[in-house]
């Protein structure tokens, strides 16, 4: 709820705190359109110890108990040190809250502990040579090798078969810490010969038998190794994509290598040949993957949308990798969807997507991402551009009120430009709409609200009056999104005002109640305490920072210091009078009654748009910058393209014109005044004292100004 020139200021952080929270009261805000990932990947890329790790860690839950976390095996497998370790499961464990630690000393578990003790060990010794500052000491003769004579033997000599990979892989890594490539090949191609290539340990002996083969010279059998194991980002050969499509296809890692870089698009456009081939294998199973990325790269990078909703739909008549993908590609069907202007399938799209944004659901912040991109990105301007404004802002105010409906709020006072906060307290979106206090961020910062706003008054009771249709998909946006009669009246009649419509106005404000006016943030923040029909001799208050470095700002001071103390009937009463000076301009019995009339309905036009704005908008130019989202979908070309439709005062309106208006009918409406008496009270009102003693003196208002007022040659 800004001018344009108050995002100026910017110059210091208590008044950067105060216009948050004036901005918040009202609006706007640019639509905030999230960009997730329909397809790349929405979290860090992982490295090929990681996806190891994670299986790791499922492994040993599976091999001792479920109900341990995988947070706590974590931190002792992977964090903890040889002496931590020892501290917490020796003769006198140390106590601790970590349910591994627990488990594995109520359980004695010895070949566990045993195990892990001997992983750590090794650990310790080779991050002790990998350091910069190692050297041989006395009675050390293993050089910049290490000795791990005793850790390969011990591990040899496991003879049970619970633990048997895992004593055969840390052997493995002793020998290729060793440095001991050729015994390290041989040790493990023969203890691995009878385990399942299914199998972690196998999988990670063979990366590091990769290793060895790299370090002795075969690079082309290095890769070969390192492809069948699917690290992908080991491999040396200059196309690895072609590669891993030719000998493992179904590896995940390399599904999430190409989801990696799945906004480059040089690479992408080099992968849409290479999976064209994949897809004529038939021996590839999860085809719903590849027809998915097929899809993606059509619509994104070619802009074949019919091409990449053929592709979409084979993907979901398919077998995919993983749940997460599969849910991926229906998501991404819903744009494909939007784009083609497919309504077959869009409510029970919602119904499921809606189930993903379950609170119970971890990724469900990022489901609500994707549900909003959907709505806003693709269905809102699709059915905006069809004219179809009533399911476009139901299908936007759905998407508005689908998160948590919680938000925090701070009490505060300004006095003489110092904030003064009051403790926080947290509102939920029903006791926000009936608080008279504070301020409501949802219905009147939502895009929707926007969209509404730049309709004209009738368009918007026409959308009023249609999404109470009692359709299955309305009836199900209905249950998020706001219907309230009060909600659409207040602003249909608002829209009227700004188009002058005053019957109209009338006609939909004197619905709507007391209570829901005060509940307004334009009402709790002061901006309807103006007198409308008083000419305002300059727009803003300016304020000059006396500390160095500061720069001059403007600011709606008066609103300020009158907050609270807004009429809660100011539009109904101004449109009664701006009706009545109309009905006067024309029906006037003299010319001094109608030159009276239309320059008294020149102030309050002018002043509805400036001083006055409340009146007819919700919002003065833009919003300050530090609350625009840096969000993709807020450039200025998506902007332009998608949402150029909504209302903007400076564009709209503008202040220019409307002063210009505002001074072609101040004079007219003085020209037509006939009489003293009329033009002394006209210029009473214009507040030209001056004018008044000089030319009217012997008037009323002439004499009463100079009987009344003991200073008035200062007012001059």
């Amino acid at each position: 709820m800004k001018s344009t020139k108050f995002t100026q200021f910017l110059s210091s952080l208590i008044l950067i705190v105060a216009c948050a929270i004036e901005s918040y009261a009202c609006g706007p805000f640019p639509p905030i359109i999230p960009t997730p990932e329909f397809f790349g990947l929405s979290g860090p890329h992982k490295s090929m110890s990681e996806y190891e790790r994670e299986e790791n860690l499922w492994l040993w839950q599976s091999l001792t108990s479920e109900r341990i976390p995988l947070a706590d095996i974590e931190e002792v497998v992977y964090r903890d040190s040889r002496s931590l370790f020892y501290d917490y499961t020796g003769y006198k464990p140390t106590k601790t809250d970590n349910l591994f630690y627990i488990y594995l000393n109520n359980s004695c578990d010895g070949e566990i502990i045993d195990l892990l003790g001997t992983a750590k060990d090794l650990e310790e010794r080779w991050r002790e040579i990998r350091s910069p500052w190692y050297y041989p000491r006395k009675h050390d003769h293993s050089g910049d090798t290490g000795d791990f004579h005793d850790i390969i033997e011990q591990c040899k000599g496991y003879n049970g078969e619970r633990l048997k990979d895992r004593y055969a892989f840390q052997v493995t890594r002793a020998l290729f810490a060793s440095r001991d490539y050729a015994s390290c090949i041989e040790y493990t191609d023969s203890a691995f010969a009878d385990i399942p290539d299914s199998n972690l340990m196998k999988r990670m002996a063979q990366r590091y038998v990769a290793g060895c083969w790299s370090r002795l010279g075969d690079v082309n059998r290095a890769d070969s190794i390192f492809a069948k194991a699917g690290d992908i980002w080991s491999l040396s050969v200059e196309d690895p994509v072609k590669y891993m499509a030719e000998r493992n296809p179904e590896a995940p890692q390399f599904i999430d290598y190409i989801r990696g870089n799945a906004t480059d698009t040089t690479f992408m456009q080099g992968v849409r040949p290479i999976v064209v081939e994949l897809l004529r294998n038939n021996k590839v199973s999860c085809r719903g993957d590849w027809n998915f990325i097929m899809a993606y790269i059509d619509n994104e990078f070619n802009n074949n949308k019919s091409v990449a909703r053929q592709n979409i739909h084979k993907a979901l008549k398919q077998k995919f990798s993983s749940e997460e993908l599969e849910s991926l590609a229906r998501a991404y069907k819903m744009k494909l969807d939007a784009q083609a202007e497919d309504y077959s399938n869009l409510l029970a799209d919602l119904k499921w997507l809606e189930r993903k944004t379950d609170l119970l659901n971890p990724d469900a912040q990022e489901w609500l991402r994707r549900c909003r991109n959907i709505i806003y990105v693709d269905w809102v301007p699709t059915l905006w551009n069809k004219k179809d404004y009533s399911t476009a802002i139901l299908l936007c105010a759905y998407a508005d009120n689908l998160a948590p409906s919680e938000q925090w709020h701070e009490a505060w006072t300004n006095v003489e430009r110092h904030v003064y906060w009051s403790p926080t307290q947290v509102l939920n979106i029903s006791k926000m709409r009936e608080s008279e206090e504070y301020a409501n961020l949802i219905d009147y910062g939502s895009l929707s609200f926007q969209m509404m706003g730049s309709l004209s008054s009738a368009q918007l009771a026409f959308v009023y009056n249609h999404i109470l249709k009692d359709t299955p998909l309305y009836s199900f946006l209905c249950s998020k999104a706001s219907t309230d009669k009060d909600y659409y009246y207040e602003l249909i009649g608002t829209l009227a005002l700004r188009e002058e419509n005053y019957n109209r106005a009338i006609t939909y404000l004197s619905k709507v109640s007391e209570h829901y006016f005060k509940t307004m943030n334009i009402y709790k923040w002061g901006y309807l305490c103006r007198n409308p029909f008083t000419p305002y001799p300059s727009r803003w208050k300016v304020w000059s920072p006396t500390y160095a470095g500061a720069e001059p700002w403007e600011y709606e001071s008066q609103a300020m210091r009158h907050t609270n103390k807004s009429n809660p009937k100011a539009k109904l009463d101004f449109a009664r009078k701006m009706q009545e000076y109309k009905r006067q301009m024309t029906y006037g019995h003299t010319s001094d009654e109608r030159g009276l009339a239309r320059m008294m309905y020149a102030i309050g036009r002018r002043n509805s748009f400036e001083e006055c704005w409340a009146l007819t908008q919700y919002w003065r130019g833009e919003c300050c910058g530090v609350f625009e989202p840096d969000l993709q979908y807020w450039e200025d070309d998506f902007a332009q393209r998608r949402y150029a439709f909504l209302y903007d005062y400076e564009e709209t309106i503008g202040h220019k014109a409307t002063e210009k208006f505002y001074d072609e009918e101040i004079k007219a409406s003085l020209a037509m005044l006939t009489t003293d008496e009329a033009k002394a009270r006209a210029h009473f009102t214009l507040n030209n004292l001056k004018t008044i003693v000089k030319y009217y003196g012997d008037t009323s208002i002439g004499q009463y100004i100079k009987t009344s007022c003991d200073n008035w040659q200062s007012w001059l």
